[in-house]
């Protein structure tokens, strides 16, 4: 079965909701300068690794796939996503 790729939406100061989706080309957010790698902690206790997306506007995410996470720690080293 094909691995399904996540992002994360960044929180911002506000207290907006961090939440996870499932982008609809994943390969469009490897050349994207918005897009890092990041660990995710899922509302179950589970970290994965997935894409972190800074730009809050973007038309790759899958809203209806949205479920909640409670943290996330993200890098700017995309070659690491590319390695796996």
């Amino acid at each position: 079965m094909a691995e399904i790729h996540k992002e994360v939406r960044e929180p911002d100061m506000a207290g907006r909701e961090l939440r996870v989706v499932r982008l609809l080309e994943p390969e469009l957010c490897m050349n994207c300068r918005f897009a890092h790698i990041a660990n995710v902690e899922m509302t179950d206790g589970r970290v994965q690794r997935m894409l972190y997306c800074r730009r809050l506007d973007c038309d790759n995410w899958d809203y209806a796939s949205a479920e909640p996470a409670v943290k996330v720690d993200w890098s700017n080293e995309a070659e690491d996503y590319e390695a796996r």
